[in-house]
């Protein structure tokens, strides 16, 4: 597995970790920070990034009105892509 597919994947977890924790939104600040407690650092604009691999993959959407990205209506499940 690339390195660049297995950071998606991490991504894809917290962000589905913090869902099922209660949030409708999630904001990529909300993910640094949880990487940052695991001592794994990632730039807002490295997860922003991935944000947007996940949505190109229909896994997430961001909500144009607010900026936050949440889980589309149907469900979905990570693409298999390399």
């Amino acid at each position: 597995m690339s390195i660049e597919r297995k950071r998606t994947e991490m991504i894809y977890a917290i962000f589905r970790r913090l869902v099922s924790g209660g949030r409708t939104a999630v904001r990529p600040g909300d993910i640094a920070s949880v990487l940052r407690d695991r001592g794994q650092p990632l730039g807002s604009w490295e997860v922003r990034g991935e944000l947007s691999t996940l949505e190109a993959q229909g896994l997430i959407c961001c909500n144009e009105d607010t900026g936050a990205w949440q889980l589309p209506e149907k469900g979905a499940s990570l693409k298999k892509t390399g």
